[in-house]
């Protein structure tokens, strides 16, 4: 009795099953119409200008930065005595020659003010044997060659960071002097100096910052920058040092903050 109630069962269950077959929608996954078949399809959603993917594509800006530079004597009985104002202003220019947006190469065009202070005894004329503080300012024309790599876009924001080298021919170049001449502190006017300066000044430079996607292509950043040069800050007709003889020799490193847009 028990195993025909048994059978009954399993023949009512499995007749049931067959009066209410699942609809093939052609492996679409909609197998509950009561639930899914009529409610209606997704659209997807609108781009945003977050989304935007800066692949294979060259991005042109301006940038301007200003900050402190030093250079560090490399002559015996020379000192350093401060900084003074850099500032750099030009063109930027990043290439992307991947698929991804995280590789650029970067490179530009801009203009570089960069100095220091040295602290010296020195023959000054009209003046005589003085301790002496020499402050110099140069103008060159810079070309940085470097990679920038970039993280995916993050709400809107890129974290960057880039390193290279930074080429620079030198434009002109000026001195002036500050010593005490009995107990009256004199500065001088600015002089020319560019013929005692290096024409060429080759620089490392390292730097990170981040970006923000304002729409489409168009973005603003902030970089901090450090560079540092590996030659020689004077040229071959500058001086040599009164005390040690030896050729005035100096390297000059920058930090500088630098804010720009891109298109």
């Amino acid at each position: 009795m028990r195993k025909l109630i048994l059978l009954m069962a399993l023949l009512l269950f499995a007749g049931g099953l067959n009066a209410s077959p699942i609809a093939d929608n052609g492996g679409s996954g909609d197998q509950w119409p009561g639930v899914y078949r009529d409610r209606p399809p997704r659209n997807p959603r609108p781009p945003r200008p977050h989304d935007a993917d800066f692949g294979k594509r060259v991005t042109l800006g301006v940038a301007f930065g200003i900050g402190p530079g030093w250079l560090n004597p490399r002559t015996d009985s020379v000192n350093r005595a401060g900084i003074v104002n850099t500032m750099r202003y030009g063109i930027p220019l990043d290439i992307n020659f991947t698929t991804k947006n995280n590789y650029y190469f970067t490179t530009g065009v801009f203009f570089s003010h960069s100095g220091g202070k040295l602290r010296f005894v020195d023959d000054l004329e009209n003046v005589g044997i003085v301790e002496t503080i020499r402050k110099y300012n140069a103008i060159y024309l810079s070309l940085p060659t470097g990679i920038k790599l970039k993280t995916p876009s993050m709400k809107g924001f890129v974290v960057a960071a880039q390193f290279g080298f930074l080429h620079s021919f030198r434009l002109t170049a000026k001195a002036s002097d500050q010593y005490e001449a009995g107990e009256e502190k004199v500065t001088t006017n600015k002089y020319m100096y560019t013929k005692e300066t290096a024409w060429f000044r080759e620089a490392g430079f390292i730097g990170l910052g981040m970006e923000y996607v304002i729409k489409d292509d168009f973005r603003v950043y902030f970089y901090a920058t450090y560079d540092h040069s590996f030659i020689n800050f004077f040229g071959t007709k500058a001086e040599p040092n009164l005390l040690s003889g030896q050729d005035m020799r100096a390297t000059a490193g920058n930090v500088e903050f630098l804010v720009g847009i891109c298109f």
